[in-house]
């Protein structure tokens, strides 16, 4: 039973029966008459067919390849670059069609856009290729034939399958239709979320103090106390203005896209201030309103501690939970601690002044210390104190409970406050050091006692007398007194302000550190160091600054500095220095350095400068042009 020829058999059968008409041979002929193929195989592509001639015995194949977008087939397989055919081969086309149009996502999903290349698709047709032994086979569309009319319903179905079905601009997408402009237009549009709004703290009062000393017709009124903020008694001081959630968006595809959270900030009302339902802080007393703290926004109202004369001996050192107003001088090695602002009428005699806010100093600072905000925390003896106790305590601890798992490893027993007892006598004896110390700092604090501090005086007292601590002391109190230490310790930390500086007239032989600026008013500083989280500035043209070391994370405006006997000064700062005059000393930008050997007049020095000395031959040395 005779069986069906394939179609490929049946074409390969054709070609080689050169069952060409009439009219074609006649043209295959006039083609060869024209073209010389000495032999050789050779293609001609004529009315839109490719024709194929083998090569004599011996002789070359022709060589043919595909012009994008068109894909040739030889013998069912897709030609890849150049390849040799002879009249065997069955040669087919493709055409790789272009998109008629395209919708492309931004990368955000926010927008869609219809990108129309053409409204019609053509019929492809072969372009005619003389006789040659190596063909390019080109098509090209013939636009009088027509197999496709770019519709609305096409557009609309492609987003559908992308998955954008919301938010469609269709006026866009028939307006594109009916009159191309063939550039990207806009078909659908997602809606960005609105941002939430953070809470916001408003203040009605003047955050850093600037000065209380006044000068009216030359004579200087040491009780006007104009310039420090102050409260009556149910004034708001400050207001929290609630977040605003944000609201949500949505992207071309529909999914929602959540706003950025707001961030909530907490405040407490603490002493004579309470927190109303509207979020105003209102006074409960007359005072100075205060702001500390930086995670956590505490309010209080702070009284004055005032000393109408000299603190010296007689006085004792001072601690307040509180501004202090010195009408006199601190006299030699008296300490001052507030947990507010200081105000010096007079000068300051190798003396330790300690604020958690600002420190202002009408006269000289000689062989002293001055530490303000940040390092009026750090500085103070009770944080300091009470930080390390708390820490000795810890390891008090630990090692009572080793040694109690000793004893019962042994079978034994013994009372806790015992064992207490022997490791402050034996491991621990700075303990009671330290508990000495504390309750001197207590005994010298003008204020009154809270009943947390009460309860740690007592326990104080009671850890420093060895007899006592055998029959009081169990895990219970122990741990109640690390507790207690730990919240005198947090609370002083916390009572740190954020707008703070120290300003002085002048200093000598001094120390200085303010988590804020540093303002010389007069004379100038000497043999002294000078560090600022801000800016350091001296006021007066006059105004020196000789054998000293100023550091500022900011900027530094000096008068006159260094001397013509060598009064070496070094000055760094991060974002740029200016000095009116400076004879020696060394220049710091960051991490760039210039040494001044000579005298310099209204220099500028900033990080720009400082690079391009480094270009310049000698560049450590600047003398004046």
């Amino acid at each position: 039973m005779a069986t069906p020829i394939s179609e490929k058999e049946l074409g390969l059968l054709i070609h080689r029966m050169n069952l060409d008409s009439s009219s074609d041979a006649d043209d295959r002929k006039s083609g060869q008459s024209s073209y010389s193929s000495n032999g050789n195989g050779w293609i001609q592509v004529e009315n839109h067919q490719i024709m194929v001639t083998s090569p004599d015995e011996g002789k070359k194949p022709a060589t043919i390849c595909a012009v994008s977008p068109l894909t040739l087939l030889i013998n069912g397989i897709p030609l890849n670059g150049a390849t040799e055919v002879t009249e065997d081969d069955i040669i087919t086309w493709d055409i790789k069609y272009p998109p008629l149009f395209e919708i492309k996502v931004s990368r955000d999903r926010m927008e869609a856009v219809l990108i129309l290349y053409s409204r019609e698709k053509y019929t492809w047709e072969l372009q005619d290729v003389p006789a040659s032994d190596r063909a390019f086979i080109k098509a090209a569309p013939n636009k009088e034939l027509v197999i496709d009319v770019v519709k609305f319903n096409h557009i609309i179905n492609t987003l559908e399958k992308l998955g954008i079905r919301k938010h469609l601009d269709t006026a866009a997408i028939m307006a594109e239709l009916e009159h191309p402009t063939h550039q990207p237009i806009v078909v659908a549009r997602g809606k960005a979320s609105t941002p939430g709004i953070d809470a916001r703290l408003e203040l009605f009062f003047p955050e850093q103090v600037e000065t209380i000393f006044h000068e009216i017709g030359g004579v200087i009124d040491y009780r006007s106390h104009r310039r420090i903020p102050s409260v009556h008694e149910g004034d708001v001081i400050a207001v929290k203005h609630a977040l605003v959630d944000g609201i949500p968006g949505y992207d071309v595809y529909g999914d929602m896209l959540p706003p950025t959270p707001a961030q909530d900030i907490i405040v407490v009302a603490k002493d004579s201030t309470e927190m109303n339902d509207k979020g105003e802080i209102i006074a409960l007393a007359p005072g100075r309103p205060r702001l500390t703290g930086k995670k956590v926004h505490q309010f209080d109202i702070s009284n004055a501690f005032i000393v109408e004369g000299d603190v010296d001996l007689s006085t004792g050192n001072i601690v307040f939970s509180g501004d202090v107003i010195i009408h006199g001088h601190v006299t030699d090695h008296m300490i001052i601690e507030s947990l507010g602002n200081v105000y010096v009428h007079g000068n300051v005699y190798n003396s330790t002044i300690t604020a958690t806010g600002s420190i202002l100093v009408k006269g000289n600072v000689i062989s002293g210390q001055l530490y303000s905000g940040y390092f009026g925390v750090m500085f103070n003896r009770m944080y300091m104190v009470s930080k390390q106790l708390k820490q000795e305590m810890e390891r008090l601890e630990i090692a009572a409970q080793l040694l109690n798992n000793e004893i019962r490893a042994r079978k034994q027993t013994v009372r806790y406050g015992q064992v207490i007892m022997l490791l402050l006598e034996s491991k621990f004896k700075i303990i009671p050091e330290l508990a000495r110390e504390l309750l001197q700092v207590f005994a010298s604090i003008q204020q009154v006692q809270t009943e947390q501090n009460e309860q740690l005086l007592l326990l104080l007292q009671q850890i420093i007398q060895s007899a006592q601590v055998a029959d009081v002391f169990c895990e219970q109190t122990l741990a109640r007194m690390r507790l207690l230490l730990e919240q005198l310790h947090s609370n002083v930390a916390s009572m740190q302000e954020t707008q703070v500086s120290i300003e002085m007239a002048q200093c000598q032989g001094a120390i200085i550190k303010s988590n804020g600026d540093i303002v010389v008013t007069k004379a100038g500083v000497i043999q002294s160091e000078l560090y600022s989280a801000g800016s350091i500035a001296f006021l007066d043209e006059h105004s020196v600054c000789r054998g000293s070391q100023l550091e500022a994370m900011d900027r530094i405006v000096a008068q006159n500095v260094g001397s013509g006997s060598n009064a070496h000064c070094i000055l760094k700062a991060l974002t740029h220095i200016y000095v009116n005059q400076m004879h020696n000393g060394c220049i710091m930008i960051d991490s760039y350095k210039l040494n001044i050997w000579e005298k310099v007049e209204k220099q500028l020095f900033t990080m720009e400068y400082m690079l391009a000395q480094q270009k310049i031959p000698q560049q450590s040395t600047l003398t004046s042009p």
